[in-house]
């Protein structure tokens, strides 16, 4: 079944990805779980975690052949990851981003940007492969962003770029636990512009 969600800004009506253009993202997104490269001697998987990174794989692995250290000169951050997931699906994509009450669409986009401007929001129990899930941290505000991968009970699976990790990774969230509590802020659907 295709579900298409609109919503409404302004004068005009502007669509949501369906829910086969979220699934298309989310395994382009799973992508950078599982690439495999070489670095000198040893075997290596996952796209490193670089805060402001934005390497596609084959950006990633052209420059790790050419000496650059992962998470240091190549790698992707958790924004960077949705933005490049999504674009594997619909290469134009552009992303609302307001200021002084004036939108304009730009090729980039922070958790926070995605989350105030770009998405429809949902509860968790909506959320369909693809969705987007929000974190955040008291005082910071929205820091993070996820591409949900599915449900077991209460533990939610999401791919996004670990800090912590230091790489893409594939991982589960206790909906409910003490992380969840601390830091979910939101869900929602990307808008497609």
């Amino acid at each position: 079944m295709l579900v298409v969600t609109c919503l409404m800004i302004g004068p005009t009506t502007v669509l949501a990805f369906s829910d086969s253009e979220a699934q298309q993202a989310l395994a382009a997104a799973k992508q950078y779980v599982t690439v495999e490269y070489q670095i000198d001697d040893g075997m290596w998987q996952g796209v490193a975690y670089l805060y402001g990174g934005q390497d596609t794989i084959p950006d990633y692995l052209q420059k790790i052949a050419q000496g650059a250290q992962p998470g240091k000169q190549a790698g992707i951050d958790a924004s960077g990851l949705v933005i490049n997931a999504y674009q594997a699906v619909y290469p134009d994509l552009r992303f609302s981003y307001r200021a002084n009450s004036e939108e304009t669409l730009v090729n980039d986009a922070s958790s926070k940007t995605l989350y105030l401007w770009n998405v429809r929001p949902l509860a968790p129990e909506e959320l369909m492969p693809g969705d987007l899930v929000f974190f955040g941290t008291e005082g910071y505000g929205i820091n993070g962003v996820a591409l949900y991968a599915g449900r077991q009970g209460q533990l939610m699976q999401i791919v996004t770029a670990s800090q912590s990790q230091g790489k893409v990774v594939l991982t589960r969230v206790r909906v409910g636990g003490d992380y969840w509590k601390r830091s979910f802020a939101g869900a929602g659907r990307l808008i497609k512009r």
